[in-house]
């Protein structure tokens, strides 16, 4: 491999850790899908900080999967492929979910937000996606064709002047053959993602932010880039006519070509337009809820 792409990935690899401190305004992901999906929700949650963060079991499931499984990839690539085998998964899940619980219960003001069935119900739901991916290792994570070259990379990158972008990539493949890289996002989903979810642009915007200001931040080309969500499914059909209907993970890679991105960075244009004041700090007055009703389910609770 070529010292400049040795470099290359040392670089994205060592990203995960350098923390970028800025006085300037930055804007993530979520916050422009909030708004997109309710400008009073966005209102109340990040201009006047009412919407207080409540963990609840789907949150700390995802959190403890996605943590287990970067744990098992970083020895999968970066040690040996036995070591990696032999990782009680099963364990690792557990210790993490017990940990997010705390974590989740102290910030929820000490409130328990599950049951000790319903938590048991999630951890085996997990061993069973794990014996999968144990099981399909060499299809999803070719050790021979892949190297995992980042795990929660940081973007931070200019918009414009005195606004930044930050986001925090899940996972970043470099495959040497075709010199190019993919950025992958983790999802837990009960049953994965249909068709409306597939189409829905407040979703699969995430990646192609990501994948534009990751090709900007380490000075790629934007086609050498790949976006994927790597969706992990709690439930597979018990009698499923399919194969594809069994497995536990669904792949799916939206367009994210230069036309989408267009599209992508008007949108953000537009949401930087409507909150963001010349001054860089975001606009106080009052924002509506698209609802003709004056409220939906996303801000109501909080109205």
């Amino acid at each position: 491999m070529p010292k400049k792409i040795k470099g290359l990935v040392k670089e994205v690899w060592e990203s995960k850790i350098k923390q970028k401190p800025s006085k300037n305004k930055h804007i993530s992901y979520s916050s422009i899908s909030t708004y997109n999906k309710c400008p009073k929700l966005w209102e109340l949650q990040y201009l006047r900080h009412a919407v207080p963060f409540r963990q609840n079991i789907y949150t700390c499931f995802g959190s403890a999967m996605h943590e287990t499984m970067q744990e098992w990839l970083e020895v999968l690539y970066h040690d040996k492929v036995k070591t990696a085998d032999e990782m009680d998964l099963d364990k690792l899940l557990y210790n993490k979910m017990v940990q997010q619980y705390k974590q989740g219960k102290a910030i929820n003001g000490h409130q328990h937000f599950s049951s000790v069935e319903q938590l048991n119900e999630f951890w085996l739901d997990g061993k069973h996606i794990l014996k999968y991916l144990k099981s399909k290792r060499a299809g999803y994570f070719s050790t021979k064709t892949m190297m995992l070259a980042g795990i929660e990379t940081l973007l931070y990158q200019e918009i414009k002047p005195g606004i930044m972008f930050k986001g925090l990539i899940d996972l970043v493949f470099y495959h040497p053959n075709t010199d190019s890289w993919t950025v992958v996002d983790i999802k837990t989903s009960t049953r994965g993602w249909n068709s409306e979810a597939k189409k829905n642009p407040n979703l699969t915007a995430q990646v192609v932010l990501y994948k534009e200001f990751f090709a900007r931040q380490f000075n790629i080309p934007e086609d050498k880039v790949n976006v994927e969500f790597f969706i992990v499914k709690r439930r597979v059909p018990a009698e499923a006519d399919f194969a594809s209907m069994q497995r536990r993970v669904q792949q799916f890679s939206p367009t994210s070509g230069p036309r989408k991105t267009k599209e992508v960075l008007a949108l953000m244009d537009t949401f930087i337009k409507d909150v963001v004041g010349p001054d860089g700090k975001y606009l106080d007055k009052e924002y509506h809820c698209k609802s003709p009703l004056g409220k939906c389910r996303n801000c109501s609770e909080y109205i």
